[in-house]
């Protein structure tokens, strides 16, 4: 299980509810880079993939083919790099 740490930020919705659930996180790129090893951790034991925060964790048995999206703003007054990735469970 990937345990994520930082400071809580916008939260929509509950994943006890069933239904969508977004949570951000802040954090440090000790905190970030740990979390990604813990994600690519369980990815690369084909397995169940969960993160967990505080007190919710959340997982899917991820299928092939795994899907990441790639974003980057190009304003030189406020460049972003957004990686997302998407580990889709079939029924």
């Amino acid at each position: 299980m990937a345990k994520i740490r930082g400071r809580p930020g916008k939260t929509a919705g509950s994943p006890a509810e069933g239904v969508k659930f977004e949570q951000e996180i802040y954090m440090t790129a000790a905190e970030m880079a740990d979390m990604l090893r813990g994600l690519a951790d369980e990815v690369e034991a084909r397995g169940r993939v969960e993160a967990s925060f505080g007190d919710w964790t959340i997982g899917v048995n991820p299928a092939e083919p795994l899907k990441a999206e790639i974003q980057y703003k190009h304003d030189p007054a406020n460049r972003e790099l957004e990686v997302q990735l998407k580990l889709k469970e079939n029924p």
